[in-house]
């Protein structure tokens, strides 16, 4: 893919960045996993994403220079990264203007009171794209009753889910510290 098209598609993305990264892991899979030309493969996003998570630096940001690079070599690397930023910068330095000047109005009130919710459902449905890919053998096909019977459970994806979420919820273990346990048991177990 070209770079300079490459870069419009991560500008696309970018100026739909409300939220945080994490809200647009729908949007990302959508267009670059289920949609034709299909860019990644569902494997390789998975990647893509739990690597970005582990690096330093903004998941969307990471993610796109990943994508850049793999669709297109250093010059794509180059433009996605550079598309991510584009809009996203001087909005977020407006924005904290207008907030500064606005924040009591009605408007703004009403604009952060219906965009919370909308940021929760794209982080809980992002949540979901994460748990299929982990735990999961394939997409949950809804309403194809029998093709969701025919779903495998990777029990060591659900159990490392499960020891991280109740680790970092009962504990004060340190993110970095619980990602390397992760991964060293998902590097003996899921093989």
């Amino acid at each position: 893919m070209n770079p300079f098209v490459i870069f419009l598609l991560f500008v696309k993305y970018s100026a739909l960045c409300f939220g945080g990264g994490y809200v647009l892991i729908p949007l990302l899979n959508a267009d670059l996993v289920g949609a034709p030309p299909k860019l990644l493969t569902p494997e390789l996003f998975a990647r893509y994403i739990s690597i970005a998570q582990v690096t330093p630096g903004p998941v969307f940001i990471n993610v796109a220079t990943f994508v850049g690079y793999l669709q297109s070599g250093f010059f794509g690397a180059l433009g996605a990264t550079l598309g991510a930023v584009v809009l996203s910068a001087p909005l977020v330095v407006l924005a904290i203007k207008l907030l500064r000047k606005y924040e009591s109005s009605v408007w703004v009130k009403g604009f952060f009171r219906g965009m919370r919710p909308a940021s929760f459902g794209l982080i809980l449905a992002a949540a979901w794209i994460f748990f299929e890919m982990s735990v999961l053998s394939s997409k949950v096909p809804w309403g194809d009753f029998a093709k969701i019977a025919e779903i495998k459970i990777n029990w060591a994806g659900l159990g490392i889910f499960a020891g991280a979420f109740i680790l970092l919820s009962k504990t004060k273990i340190s993110l970095t510290m619980l990602l390397i346990i992760a991964a060293a048991i998902g590097a003996v177990l899921c093989r």
